[in-house]
């Protein structure tokens, strides 16, 4: 069965942004991407910020979701799930070339627009919650704030995941911190 024009639009939108970034997107590009004519993509969307928005809660939060299902194995350290959660990364060609395409629209739009950035926090808070609550599950060293440390997972994932960092061996390096630290806190 073929996805539906909406579904057709909402792929090709989240391609574009995420290589291009919202204001590098344009509708002629959409267009492009879609072989539509530009009523149909009006007619499903009022506009490429509703488009966008789409993308975010329809395409964006399930995959952010499911990546970070963190998922923990029996008898295995909610520590070495995190782990093995940023280790993954490494394998995602996409991830490491563009970043993480939550962060990228984040960074772009969240400070000049109120819709994306509740619609971007509401994912953020919920994988910091996530990881909270994996972490609350796990025997760490008394001293440790599961609440900032769980900010600092995503915020340093973020940060590796920068233009910086945009082979595997560098993301792994940018990440090795992160991991040693994570592994120091078991208890």
């Amino acid at each position: 069965m073929s996805p539906s024009t909406r579904e057709k639009i909402l792929d090709a939108v989240f391609k574009l942004v995420y290589i291009h970034g919202y204001n590098g997107t344009s509708m002629s590009m959409i267009i492009e991407a879609t072989k539509l004519p530009k009523g149909s993509l009006y007619h499903h969307f009022k506009s490429k910020k509703d488009m966008v928005l789409a993308v975010i809660q329809e395409r964006l939060y399930p995959r952010m979701d499911e990546f970070y299902a963190l998922g923990k194995q029996e008898n295995e350290h909610a520590i070495d799930t995190i782990i093995n959660t940023v280790l993954k990364i490494a394998t995602k060609d996409e991830l490491i070339r563009f970043g993480c395409p939550l962060n990228r629209i984040n960074q772009e739009m969240s400070l000049i627009d109120s819709d994306f950035k509740v619609q971007i926090d509401g994912i953020y808070y919920h994988i910091k919650q996530k990881i909270y609550n994996l972490l609350s599950e796990s025997r760490l060293k008394d001293d440790v704030d599961k609440d900032s440390l769980s900010a600092y997972i995503i915020a340093n994932v973020w940060g590796c995941l920068g233009p910086q960092n945009n082979s595997k061996e560098s993301f792994l390096n940018c990440s090795k911190h992160l991991i040693d630290y994570l592994q120091s806190i078991k208890a």
